[in-house]
């Protein structure tokens, strides 16, 4: 009994879980969970105004049955025209709720108040009057047709189609099998909700394709191509944001600055792919020593610059040291060195003012003979 009331919990999220996969696409089983995070939300951004405008398209719809009953173009389903106008402008403060709430589950609950309002006051009548209730019928699956290709969350996905097997339930209960019969009546809804589900797969699979090229590019316009680390770009954006969340977070933040020594040279004798042979190495070292809490790259010809965040000046002079000795005893056939500064942050310091002092380091590093390590004073 102890055990079944400790899994009893876990059942709805195992459900959520099995109805995730299956509806998730095989574009999307390659990418780990914060991939599929970050392709949700950049989905959600995208697709927000469009759901927005799907409401009001069908509050707009609803305002134009009710001005037709009204001259009596279009017969009545029972309610007075106030009630539609009413209803309309309700859709359409649903609308305007999407387009500005950051939270998708509040915007999904506006989804489905707005769909059932349109739903009720479109396609289902007071008890006496029919219309056109087919025609009607017909006329209200767009919304949640066009809805369902737009749903992102699997969540979403079968809270609305959940909505529309329940409208279409509660049509039949109150007003009877329409005279195609249940059968017919219920392949119609079915089939709105398998075309919603195909449309909204193929606009997964669409969306996957944009994210994954736009990260290729993304990528491509922050990596150096050759060493594989941040070219300045990158690094401008990633060591930026590394560095104010380390110290928003009171954590100490040091900046390395690193340049081959007599680089010129290397190229004059062993040519341009031996230099570049030279900065592949320092570029892997690099790479391999660098950890998540900091990030590496390189800013211009042979120079190179490390953020350590969580660092004091003695750690990285020491992080700097490791990487010359490994980066002195790498080389085979030639002697290639490296002159580092290292600055520590100093209260009320920008990243670039802490850049200028290791890059003054660094000079007198180079000043001083080369092959060695400076740590700036204090200013």
């Amino acid at each position: 009994m102890h055990v079944r009331l400790v899994h009893a919990p876990l059942a709805v999220p195992g459900l959520m879980h099995d109805f995730r996969v299956l509806l998730s696409r095989r574009s999307t089983r390659s990418l780990d969970a914060a991939e599929r995070e970050d392709l949700a939300r950049a989905q959600l951004r995208a697709t927000r105004p469009i759901v927005s405008g799907v409401l009001l398209c069908g509050a707009v719809l609803m305002a134009i049955i009710a001005i037709f009953e009204l001259v009596d173009v279009t017969p009545s389903i029972g309610y007075p025209v106030w009630a539609q106008v009413l209803a309309a402008l309700g859709v359409a403060a649903c609308a305007a709720g999407v387009a500005r709430l950051v939270q998708w589950q509040q915007r999904l609950v506006l989804v489905l108040a707005g769909t059932l309002l349109t739903g009720v006051f479109m396609s289902m009548p007071l008890p006496g009057a029919t219309g056109q209730l087919a025609l009607r019928t017909g006329l209200f699956q767009l919304l949640p047709l066009a809805l369902m290709a737009l749903m992102v969350r699997p969540v979403s996905l079968l809270a609305l189609a959940l909505l529309i097997v329940v409208m279409a339930q509660l049509r039949i209960v109150l007003h009877g099998a329409p005279g195609t019969g249940t059968a017919l009546y219920w392949l119609y809804t079915l089939t709105t909700i398998g075309f919603g589900l195909v449309l909204a797969g193929y606009r997964t699979d669409f969306a996957v394709s944009a994210w994954q090229m736009r990260r290729r590019l993304v990528q491509q316009a922050h990596t150096d191509e050759l060493t594989g680390l941040l070219n300045r770009n990158g690094w401008s954006e990633r060591a930026v944001a590394l560095h104010a969340q380390a110290l928003s977070a009171g954590r100490p933040v040091a900046v390395v600055v690193l340049d081959i020594d007599y680089f010129k040279r290397i190229n004059d004798d062993h040519g341009h792919d031996g230099g570049d042979a030279v900065l592949q190495r320092l570029g892997g070292i690099m790479r391999a020593r660098v950890g998540t809490d900091g990030c590496a790259a390189r800013i211009g010809g042979e120079e190179f610059a490390v953020l350590l965040a969580g660092d004091d000046a003695v750690s990285a002079q020491a992080f700097a040291e490791r990487l010359r000795n490994e980066f002195g005893k790498a080389q085979a056939d030639l002697v290639a060195t490296l002159s580092a500064g290292v600055a520590h942050h100093q209260a009320g310091e920008s990243l670039r003012e802490q850049m200028r002092r290791a890059d003054l380091a660094l000079y007198e590093a180079k000043r001083d003979g080369r092959d060695r390590v400076h740590v700036a004073g204090v200013s």
